[in-house]
């Protein structure tokens, strides 16, 4: 696992314990990020939601510049290709996701 994924894991642990700083990185996420760390793009926008008991958020990964060119098994893989999470196990329920979540990952699939 990567440092950074390592210090959102610690960030989202952080917000569960403190409200406040979970109220501060849904409302400005870039500044809570930069504060551990885990830095973002200037010309990248960044928006945080929560997950639910009853709402999730699932993230479509954007279309790829050449999609029109690419076999359907080209195309799951580009979507993020697996079909099981293993890198969150330690995680509590429906919370994998909102980790693991990035440009290429499925709601279904979680980097290892």
């Amino acid at each position: 696992m990567t440092d950074q994924k390592n210090a959102l894991h610690r960030l989202f642990a952080a917000c569960w314990k403190d409200d406040a700083l979970k109220a501060r990185f849904i409302a400005d996420p870039k500044a809570v990020l930069a504060e551990h760390d885990i830095p973002v793009p200037e010309d990248l926008q960044v928006k945080v939601v929560e997950n639910a008991d009853d709402c999730v958020h699932i993230t479509m990964p954007p279309r790829p510049a050449d999609y029109e060119g690419l076999s359907d098994e080209e195309l799951s893989n580009a979507a993020g290709g697996k079909t099981a999470c293993t890198g969150c196990a330690s995680l509590p329920a429906n919370s994998c996701h909102a980790v693991c979540a990035g440009p290429s990952v499925s709601p279904v699939s979680c980097p290892e």
